[in-house]
């Protein structure tokens, strides 16, 4: 029971379109290093997907699982230690102004999830900033600079993060428990499951294209 809790807190959905924006803003370097954005990818994973929902899960129980709160904290806290370790990696590897990265995604995971300084930070606009920065974060590790277009780019993939999380927000009582439709629930929940898939595929398609023809 306990694996399966920890299972469900992984979100696959929402980890998806993460994992998704982090491949995009990688696809758009001029080069790509397949083993910068593989490490990148785990990062992202232990990051935005196991450290900020086990947080999430120690503080309001919004998935209402069983496990003891020491168990949330552990598996919340080695995550995101994981997720500095390789962030300091790239540092020291790639570039040291990845730092940046590094340090505004630590605070967002734990001041999001855990609703720090009054709940300042618990909102659409501050997550889907944290969002954004996936997808920039991919693109400067392999580019290593930032141009007026990224900046551009990065804005309106905050834009339309903030956007998807309003339409969480607004569905998730009926992802939860479809026994009660709440239309506008129902309309938000399938509005954003269509927009999942839809960044899902085109990030398929777009790596495709990239690694075709794939080396033998």
């Amino acid at each position: 029971m306990t694996w399966r809790e920890h299972l469900t807190l992984f979100h696959p959905s929402t980890t998806s379109v993460l994992l998704s924006l982090a491949v995009l803003g990688s696809l758009l370097a001029q080069e790509i290093y397949p083993d910068r954005l593989a490490l990148f990818l785990m990062q992202i994973f232990l990051g935005g997907s196991v450290a900020a929902n086990h947080f999430d899960e120690v503080l309001n129980r919004p998935w209402h699982t069983k496990m003891p709160a020491i168990r949330l904290w552990l598996a919340a806290v080695i995550a995101l230690s994981t997720f500095v370790m390789i962030g300091l990696y790239f540092v020291i590897q790639v570039n040291y102004n990845f730092i940046f990265f590094v340090i505004a995604e630590s605070f967002f995971i734990i001041a999001y999830d855990l609703e720090l300084f009054g709940g300042i930070f618990h909102n659409a606009k501050i997550l889907g900033i944290s969002w954004g920065l996936v997808f920039l974060g991919g693109y400067y590790l392999q580019e290593q600079i930032l141009s007026p277009v990224m900046v551009v780019v990065f804005l309106l993939v905050c834009a339309c993060s903030m956007q998807g999380i309003m339409l969480y927000e607004r569905g998730k009582s009926y992802g939860k428990d479809r026994s009660y439709v709440d239309p506008e629930a129902k309309f938000a929940w399938e509005t954003l499951r269509r927009g999942i898939l839809a960044v899902d595929a085109v990030t398929v398609v777009l790596v495709a294209y990239r690694f075709w023809p794939f080396p033998i």
